[in-house]
Formats: structure tokens, C-alpha cells, sequence
């Protein structure tokens, strides 16, 4: 799964790396660096609008377009098995497929019985690592006036399995305009899902502190032991 993450890119080093925005985003502002992006927050991730990919405010964890109130539990995540077939995402994953900017991400291995948290991300050093997009899902709910989003996950690649079984999906560059857009059918998009970057992904230990989602300072990206897997 994938329950936090971080995003200490500008929307003009998003462009060069993800190269799916127009120039125009080089003069916007933001997003805010946030060292631990946590479920529930509201970030800005890129949607599609008509034939444009567009920059948006959605609230990570969604809630179907169907759900007639808030009690309905949302998911901050969607499994790539089934994302195409569960109604819960189904519509989402046909016709509302997002890009979550992000340049890490926390997961967390129990070690002699504690659970140490590590940083997963792409080569590069703290805090410039290279930035990348997840692969996601989003729908707008129109009883509650929200639109949320969930992030795609798959088996883990061996290059992390040992810290967890189960990754987000990362897209390759070359993938990301054929993910948003909507012409895309089910099974070609099934197929980007598989083509991650899941082998480039490295990890270090970070403090325990990251546990807190209250605690969102630079200093949660240090790390906490020496040496890099």
C-alpha cells in the first residue's frame, strides 16, 4: 500500500521530468513542499479537463461518484488487479485517470519488533530526488461537492519487496500522456500499470517520527542509520 509519501518538487521541475504540462505552469506557485503527505490532505495532482492536463485540488482518498453520503469508507488506494473491474473504482479507472506529483514515498518494516519507517524513491540525493508521478484514479462525487482520488498499487518489485509486499505504481515518463488520456482503453492501460519504475526505486531508514502526520518538517528525509539499499 502506499499510506504516505512526500512532494518537494516546483511545478516547473515536475514539467521537465513528467513533460505532459504546458509551459505555463514554470510561473505557478507551489505546490508547498510536504514531507509527509498523509490521507485525508488535500494536494494539488494533475487531472484531466477536455483534451488538457490541468493542475487541480483533489483530497486523497476517494470517495465513488455514486456514494450518496460521506459515510461511505474512502480508499486511499486501489489495487491494480482489480482497479478496472471493482465497482468502487471502476468508472474512476475508465474515465478519470490522474497523475499524483511526488519525489518519495514512507513505508514501514517491523524489525526485533519494532516498525521502522524507510524513504523509497528514485536515485538522487535528499532532498533533490528525481521527481516522478503516481499512477491514480480520481472521481468527483457530486452529492458531497469533492473530488478525491486514490492511488494505484501492484505487487511490490523485488528492489523493495523486502521493506513491503505492496508498491505504488510509478509511471515511466513515456507512459504518462497515455495514462491520462481517455481514449486509452482498459486493457492498454492495465498494461502501462506493469510498466513501472518499480527496479529504479532505492531506500534509506528515516526517523520515527514520520509516524506522526502532524510532523511534516524537512528534517523527516534525513537519514536515520547509514548506508542506502
Amino acid at each position: 500500500m502506499c499510506g504516505r509519501f512526500i512532494t518537494t518538487g516546483t511545478w516547473a521541475e515536475y514539467r521537465r521530468y513528467l513533460n505532459i504540462l504546458p509551459a505555463e505552469v514554470d510561473a505557478r506557485n507551489g505546490p508547498e513542499p510536504n514531507y509527509n503527505v498523509a490521507p485525508t490532505s488535500e494536494l494539488e495532482i494533475i487531472v484531466r479537463d477536455g483534451d488538457d492536463n490541468v493542475i487541480a485540488p483533489v483530497v486523497w482518498g476517494l470517495i465513488p461518484l455514486w456514494a450518496k453520503d460521506s459515510k461511505i469508507r474512502a480508499q486511499i488506494n486501489a489495487r491494480g488487479e482489480t482497479v478496472a473491474e471493482k465497482p468502487f473504482f471502476r468508472t474512476a479507472f475508465e474515465h478519470r485517470r490522474c497523475l499524483i506529483p511526488a519525489t518519495g514515498y514512507y513505508e514501514w518494516r517491523t524489525e526485533n519488533k519494532v516498525k521502522q519507517p524507510y524513504l523509497i524513491h528514485l536515485p538522487g540525493d535528499a532532498p533533490t530526488f528525481e521527481p516522478f508521478a503516481f499512477a491514480g484514479v480520481s472521481a468527483y462525487n457530486k452529492a458531497l461537492d469533492t473530488t478525491t482520488f486514490a492511488i494505484v498499487t501492484l505487487d511490490a518489485d523485488p528492489s523493495v519487496a523486502e521493506i513491503h509486499n505492496r508498491m505504488p505504481v510509478i509511471l515511466k515518463p513515456d507512459a504518462l500522456e497515455a495514462w491520462m488520456d481517455p481514449a486509452t482503453g482498459k486493457d492498454d492501460a492495465l498494461d502501462l500499470l506493469r510498466q513501472n519504475r518499480g527496479p529504479d526505486l532505492v531506500y534509506y531508514a528515516v526517523d520515527k517520527a514520520v509516524g506522526n502526520v502532524r510532523n511534516k518538517q524537512p528534517e523527516l528525509i534525513e537519514p536515520a542509520s547509514d548506508g542506502e539499499s
